[in-house]
């Protein structure tokens, strides 16, 4: 996967602005494992949350076509 991570992004954000090393709203440029940029930054919700926003670019590299068989009794998956 060459995109970022966006779970992970947003727990550096948060590590970064409980450190007090990242003010909201500043941004701070990541790279991906094969150096594709993103740009960080955060700002604060009403309740003291951060609300992350990431910021790249994505291309389609891909595209795919699910057939479901109409016999198969699991087409819409298995609830437990």
């Amino acid at each position: 996967d060459r995109s970022p991570c966006g779970t992970g992004s947003s727990a550096r954000l948060a590590c970064l602005a409980a450190d007090c090393k990242l003010k909201p709203n500043e941004e701070i440029i990541q790279e991906s494992v094969i150096g594709s940029p993103y740009r960080l930054s955060y700002q604060f919700s009403k309740n003291g949350n951060i609300i992350p926003k990431i910021t790249g670019q994505a291309f389609v590299t891909a595209e795919t076509k699910f057939i479901f068989n109409p016999q198969d009794p699991f087409n819409d998956g298995i609830i437990l």
